[in-house]
């Protein structure tokens, strides 16, 4: 009896954010019905390529793409279980990357538990992560590398922290060829398996690590493939990303938060307790410290660019709050169970209408005349290396649409047809040709001037 009541309090987090997380993702739903927008040119471009490789077609050779390979593995077996079917691709792509990204929001609520031993942090840092109506309206749209990198990336914090460093090191690399910014997640599972069980540890997280990224090597070798991915995964992102400003990466975080930029600076004083308190959660400042300054300098083009990030503020959110139930809790010592438990209901029914008002505004916001992602499409279309014009636009290049590419099931004749603007930018830098059959060899230049 005793064993299940423990298992009852442990899960009581969950009691109260699941039936939020499936609630949200129906409104998610309801919204992108509502506006009922074409097939995006992510999504197609992610499921045509999976697709393609099981025509033959190779990444990084027949496809230019900055993304890291295992967003097109998972579209591959995607096209597999199809059958070749496109719809049915499409169908696939969107109940799995829906599926992730509640997943994400549950393991954000479950890494918070953990982490303070509160049910209420938990359900705070889970309510934190749908200010960004990115998260459940956009996966609607199909696979986008930014859902996969934090569900790997936030799993691998959860078995870190229940001492599984192998498989922390395997969700960190998973992370890492999911999105760049998920390479984020490897330090600090590397350090906090030191933490918890010294050097064996961190060597099982690397061993993880490193059978991830020698499988991955191995294939693409194999295929002939391996540079063509160096340099477009690695090298182009460096020299090809959106050159923005300073100001400009803050108005862009700003626009994007909208309303919600109030929980920064509440998780910024998480960040702060965590370094003065206890500072066996360094990993909490340090990666709300790494991918924050991903959002500000590396790059920032859209919600879901924040997403990584976001997942640390939740965690930080999480902390202040265990701090106001600790400090309220001093406070409460001469009352009763009964006055605790009370307590702690009010409590949570403030976290949850306090966050919500925040997510509530998050969906006014994303919706309003402002036009968040608009801007920031804007903004990077407007960007240009060094303030000079481009001489080519993705305008230029003669090939159909994606969505033209994706349901008519084309394999195009060169290797440029989505046409980014960092593959524009790569381009112009490096003399190579819109109309190139194949990709990826070192460029003979680099030129920013």
């Amino acid at each position: 009896m005793a064993v299940r009541s423990r298992v009852g309090r442990r899960s009581d987090w969950l009691v109260v954010l699941g039936p939020i997380v499936v609630l949200m993702f129906v409104v998610g739903f309801a919204i992108y019905r509502v506006e009922d927008p074409p097939m995006v040119t992510d999504p197609a471009f992610f499921q045509h390529t999976g697709w393609y490789v099981l025509q033959g077609g190779v990444p990084y050779v027949d496809v230019w793409d900055v993304n890291p390979p295992v967003p097109f593995g998972i579209t591959a077996a995607l096209a597999a279980v199809s059958g070749g079917d496109m719809f049915v691709l499409h169908a696939l792509s969107v109940a799995l990357t829906v599926t992730v990204a509640a997943a994400s929001v549950l393991l954000v609520g479950w890494v918070a538990r953990l982490l303070t031993g509160e049910d209420i942090a938990a359900i705070a840092a889970g309510l934190s992560m749908f200010v960004l109506p990115a998260l459940f309206i956009l996966p609607m749209q199909g696979v986008r590398a930014q859902f996969y990198a934090l569900f790997f990336g936030v799993a691998a914090l959860a078995l870190a922290l229940r001492d599984r460093p192998f498989l922390a090191g395997v969700a960190a690399a998973l992370a890492a060829g999911s999105w760049q910014s998920g390479g984020a997640f490897a330090p600090l599972i590397v350090g906090m398996a030191y933490q918890r069980a010294g050097g064996r540890g961190a060597l099982s997280a690397i061993a993880g690590g490193g059978v991830v990224t020698g499988a991955v090597v191995l294939v693409f070798a194999a295929a002939g493939a391996l540079v063509p991915m160096i340099v477009q995964t690695i090298l182009a992102p460096l020299v090809a990303g959106s050159p923005y400003t300073l100001a400009e990466r803050v108005y862009s975080i700003l626009l994007v938060f909208g309303y919600a930029s109030v929980l920064i600076p509440v998780a910024v004083y998480g960040w702060a307790d965590a370094v003065v308190r206890d500072r066996s959660r360094w990993w909490v400042p340090a990666g709300g410290l790494i991918l924050g300054l991903q959002v500000l300098f590396v790059d920032m083009d859209g919600a879901t660019d924040a997403l990584l990030w976001l997942a640390f503020v939740a965690f930080g959110v999480a902390i202040a709050v265990e701090r106001a139930v600790s400090w309220r809790s001093t406070t409460d010592r001469r009352g009763g169970d009964a006055a605790r438990t009370s307590h702690r209901r009010v409590a949570i029914v403030a976290v949850v209408a306090v966050v919500g008002l925040l997510v509530v505004s998050g969906m006014v916001w994303n919706h309003s005349s402002l036009s968040p992602q608009s801007t920031l499409e804007a903004m990077q279309q407007e960007a240009e290396p060094e303030g000079e014009e481009l001489p080519i636009t993705p305008a230029d290049g003669d090939v159909p649409s994606m969505q033209t590419i994706y349901w008519e099931q084309l394999k195009p004749e060169t290797c440029h047809y989505r046409l980014s603007w960092n593959e524009v930018r790569w381009i112009s830098m490096t003399d190579d040709r819109l109309d190139a059959r194949e990709c990826g060899t070192w460029p003979d230049r680099i030129d920013r001037d």
